[in-house]
């Protein structure tokens, strides 16, 4: 545990020191950071200690604390501070109850579970939404993953909602929107089709060769 502590603490302090010498000094990276870091770990923690009672919570109380577990909000503080238009005032809309940003930790988290939760229940791991979903409404898995699906569609509308009218009433900052959907919709690619995460073999790491790797054929009739 020291050993990945101090991977974490490295890697975390090396991230800062390259964002602020790039972008500037404006923005307290290294401080975000850790903030995101410490919430990540104690909400797994939180996790580990269900696991270790078999204590199977609500689909309330696990999504309270899947907001944070998810790493929507990880990525979201990495990936702002990475590109560099952003100050103090926009970074600070992740640690709030700021609508969109709940909603996108809400997809983060549902779209995973759709993809993990089974080879996570054979591990034994912590119960996942369908788990707790169908434990507290006395259902079957599989109608606890239609329920969850709906989360996911209804949770889209709302956040493609803020986002309409974020534009027409400019109420958040536009890199702040634009990080934290696409937050979303990488969650979406990435377990469509499964773990395209933990499972690197399958549709996720071609659509990856496809884009970064592999040249696009230009068809030259198409082309005249």
């Amino acid at each position: 545990m020291k050993t990945c502590f101090q991977a974490l603490y490295d890697i975390t302090n090396e991230i800062a020191y390259d964002i602020q010498e790039l972008n500037g000094w404006q923005v307290q990276a290294l401080l975000h950071l850790r903030k995101a870091w410490a919430g990540f770990c104690k909400a797994l923690f939180v996790e580990a200690k269900w696991y270790n009672k078999g204590y199977s919570p609500s689909l309330e109380e696990y999504l309270s604390n899947a907001l944070i577990s998810s790493g929507a909000i990880v990525i979201s503080i990495h990936t702002m501070l990475s590109v560099g238009s952003t100050d103090e005032k926009t970074i600070n809309l992740l640690g709030k109850d700021e609508d969109l940003a709940y909603n996108i930790s809400i997809i983060t988290r549902l779209y995973n579970d759709l993809g993990t939760s089974m080879a996570e229940k054979e591990r034994g791991d912590a119960p996942s939404s369908i788990h707790c979903y169908a434990r507290e409404m006395n259902v079957s898995e599989k109608e606890a993953e239609e329920h969850i699906k709906n989360m996911i569609n209804n949770t889209w509308k709302k956040i493609n909602g803020q986002c309409l009218n974020n534009q027409s009433h400019n109420l958040l900052p536009c890199s702040f929107v634009k990080v934290t959907t696409n937050v979303a919709r990488m969650v979406q690619c990435l377990y469509q089709f499964g773990d395209g995460f933990g499972i690197q073999d399958r549709e996720t790491r071609n659509h990856i060769i496809s884009l970064l790797i592999e040249p696009f054929n230009l068809d030259k009739t198409a082309k005249d």
